[in-house]
């Protein structure tokens, strides 16, 4: 009976993913989500009350796994740059897999003030922890002399802003499936990441 009613609940969650990643908040139906689902309407009010809860948990989902991420690259023993690039490969990785999902979180911000600041609210101890972990790694090369001085909060918003963007591009040149079937999509995809963690690490580092 358990197993039943977690494969029941993952259904649901993950219809929801998928229709609210298309269609927005406001554009998705639970009765559309029920029926990809392939359970009944009742169901996602027993597991959920209401649509705004379980978009909450699949907003909150992803919001965690994005930050964990960084918060778990700054706490492994690894050289600092070792930490970094493994950082902002996971996080643009981690986007790859969902590709839609940063223009559907700018939207849903935007649009929703009430939202926003219940995503900032839910998503801010997480945020401290790895500015935290980052400050402490950032101050220790400074002091050898390897990195320029930055701030930690302007280290994380150029690695999310390089690897952010390049999912929102992805949207207007590889509009349609079809479109990302072609070879261009992965060699963009490779590029990419491959140029994102030279850019910030090159930023970073003092030339000799």
């Amino acid at each position: 009976m358990e197993q039943k009613a977690g494969n029941t609940e993952r259904l649901i969650l993950e219809a929801a993913e998928k229709l609210f990643m298309e269609k927005g908040y406001n554009g998705t139906k639970t009765m559309d989500i029920a029926k990809n689902a392939g359970v009944n309407h009742a169901m996602i009010h027993y597991y959920f009350r209401t649509k705004e809860n379980l978009f909450s948990r699949i907003f909150e989902q992803k919001a965690a796994q994005l930050l964990g991420f960084f918060v778990e690259a700054f706490n492994e023993d690894y050289p600092f740059f070792e930490k970094l690039k493994t950082g902002i490969e996971t996080h643009f990785d981690f986007l790859s897999q969902t590709p839609e999902l940063p223009l559907f979180v700018l939207n849903e911000i935007i649009k929703d003030k009430n939202r926003r600041n219940y995503i900032f609210n839910k998503i801010r101890p997480a945020g401290e922890e790895i500015l935290k972990r980052m400050t402490k790694a950032i101050a220790e090369e400074v002091c050898k002399g390897t990195i320029r001085p930055t701030k930690a909060g302007d280290l994380l918003m150029n690695i999310a802003s390089l690897n952010v963007f390049a999912f929102v591009a992805l949207q207007v040149l590889f509009s349609s499936d079809e479109d990302r079937q072609q070879e261009g999509y992965i060699k963009f995809l490779e590029e990419r990441r491959k140029n994102n963690v030279e850019l910030i690490i090159n930023g970073l580092k003092i030339k000799n």
